[in-house]
């Protein structure tokens, strides 16, 4: 017959040592879950505290850059005095130059950079002379150029022709 033991075995050393082995590396990760989370929270805190001193920094740079300075109107004007600048006017004033010859005489030329036209206003000895300063305006940088308007000066003694001249001007870019 089989031999029945009904007194239960003792835990052996073995069990116990393991046991305390799991607690404390239970502990452990316990609290080094702990240490990283206050970690964790000490630099969220510290990328919070960096992202405010760079905003502080970029309003301040923003409040020191000229354009705030200026109000929107006089930063417009100013916009477009340097677009003005970087104009080839020699060569828009130079084409007009070549055109004209000594039967005519300019009055005004007034370039629109925005609408890049020329309105040029002047007066010729005779119509023949007004035309043939059209036609020698039909040239880069000018093009579709149009006699506008022309009328003989009835009171000036040598009777010349005003004339107003509108042209598309071709800024080069």
């Amino acid at each position: 017959m089989p031999d029945l033991d009904f007194q239960p075995r003792r835990p052996g050393l073995l069990v116990f040592c393991l046991l305390l082995a799991g607690g404390l590396l239970a502990a452990d990760v316990v609290m080094e879950e702990r240490e990283r989370r206050e970690r964790l929270d000490d630099l969220s805190g510290q990328v919070a505290q960096a992202k405010r001193r760079l905003e502080k920094r970029l309003d301040a740079e923003r409040r020191r850059r000229p354009e705030n300075v200026f109000s929107p109107e006089e930063t417009a004007a100013l916009r477009q005095a340097y677009a003005a600048i970087g104009v080839e006017w020699e060569r828009l004033f130079g084409t007009i130059d070549a055109a004209v010859s000594e039967d005519v005489a300019l009055v005004a030329i007034r370039p629109s950079i925005s609408g890049k036209s020329v309105q040029i206003s002047g007066e010729a000895r005779n119509l023949g002379a007004a035309l043939a300063f059209v036609e020698a305006l039909r040239r880069e940088p000018l093009s579709q150029v149009v006699l506008v308007s022309h009328q003989l000066k009835q009171t000036d003694p040598q009777r010349p022709y005003v004339f107003e001249i509108a042209a598309a001007w071709l800024p080069a870019s």
